[in-house]
């Protein structure tokens, strides 16, 4: 049987061997994280743990760290071995007696296996390309409050497309939703939005829960970290799902040390900014379509984005994600990354574009 998992970025190390490329010798554009890596309190933090000593099944000093953080009480939130098994936990809670749902695309591609796997074949709700990839919200409360879903998501911004739902926009969608549901906002990549509006009065709702990715804003996807804000109750129904010591104890550091250095990531939001200007200049500059960028990654249309990242990879040793995966085979997804990375990365895509290879256009 085929492997039928979601797709994502970051470098495939079988590919690189069949290339006779290394990991270190490849610059990644392929995932979106904070070009500054990981803090130094962080790494120190990680030397201190106490391998030899099981980690705290209730992530206490996180979640308090993050209580005085959000300022929200402990029982609200939900750490998780990233946001992907936050996003499977809730699908066991809300779909374990079936009912319909519905994902806002196209997108991470989590949400639809999380479904599948309690056998709900989700309603993709779909973005018009010819919109900048932005939903009609009107057409959308209206679908939601017919099909009364159990669980809706949406990636806000949306990865890949960078679509920025607005508050009132995201409200109108829970509130068809209807109290039966649930609508669970996924803002792993919401610090890097420069307008970002606050989402804690949402929960105010009632049927919506936020689900934030630590690895992206603090550099940690080697770790695997995320949590849930929640009403105390869809907390209590959610965790009835997870497994015992399901964050590991160097996570836990990680997360509390990460929290307590915000400086890193608006340092890190800063280099972004500079970058994601230049790079969306420099990448209209060559001819190419690119959607207005929201966070700290560019949707770029390319023609044969399955051909353009190879002579990418092969050539140059960069990696950009092909969108191929989200059913758009004619874009690239570009994390953004320093300036020096992605002055290589405009150099690749202009000698690779001006071989004029009928495999791209």
């Amino acid at each position: 049987m085929p492997d039928s998992r979601p797709v994502h970025g970051g470098l495939d190390v079988v590919e690189l061997k069949a290339l006779g490329l290394r990991p270190d010798e490849v610059v990644d554009f392929s995932a979106s994280i904070n070009p500054l890596g990981v803090s130094p309190r962080v790494a120190d933090a990680i030397r201190r743990v106490d391998l030899s000593a099981y980690p705290d099944p209730e992530c206490t000093a996180l979640r308090n760290t993050l209580s005085a953080h959000l300022g929200v009480p402990p029982d609200r939130t939900l750490v998780g071995n990233g946001s992907t098994e936050l996003i499977h936990l809730i699908a066991s809670a809300r779909l374990r007696r079936g009912g319909p749902a519905a994902v806002f695309a196209p997108t991470f591609g989590e949400y639809e296996a999380a479904c599948r796997l309690h056998l709900v074949e989700p309603l993709p709700i779909r973005a018009a390309p010819g919109r900048e990839f932005r939903w009609d919200i009107a057409e959308v409360t209206h679908l939601l409050a017919e099909l009364q879903p159990k669980l809706v998501f949406i990636c806000n911004p949306n990865n890949p497309t960078g679509t920025y739902l607005e508050r009132n926009e995201v409200e109108a969608c829970a509130r068809a939703v209807g109290d039966s549901g649930l609508l669970v906002l996924d803002e792993a990549y919401a610090s890097f939005v420069d307008e970002r509006w606050d989402p804690a009065p949402l929960l105010e709702v009632g049927n919506v829960a936020l689900v934030r990715s630590m690895t992206k804003q603090h550099g940690l996807p080697g770790l695997r970290l995320g949590y849930m804000v929640a009403p105390a109750r869809m907390v209590r129904e959610v965790r009835r799902f997870q497994y015992t010591w399901s964050v590991n104890a160097v996570a836990q550091a990680a997360g509390v040390a990460a929290l307590d250095d915000p400086d890193h990531v608006e340092k890190g939001r800063l280099v972004v900014r500079a970058a994601r200007e230049y790079l969306v200049r420099e990448v209209r500059g060559l001819g190419l379509a690119c959607t207005p960028p929201s966070a700290n990654f560019l949707l770029v249309e390319v023609g044969n984005a399955t051909a353009l990242r190879l002579e990418l990879l092969r050539r140059h040793r960069v990696c950009v994600r092909d969108c191929t995966s989200f059913g758009m085979p004619g874009h690239i997804r570009i994390g953004v990354r320093g300036m020096q990375d992605s002055r290589r990365l405009i150099d690749a895509l202009t000698d690779v574009l001006g071989r004029s290879l009928t495999s791209v256009h």
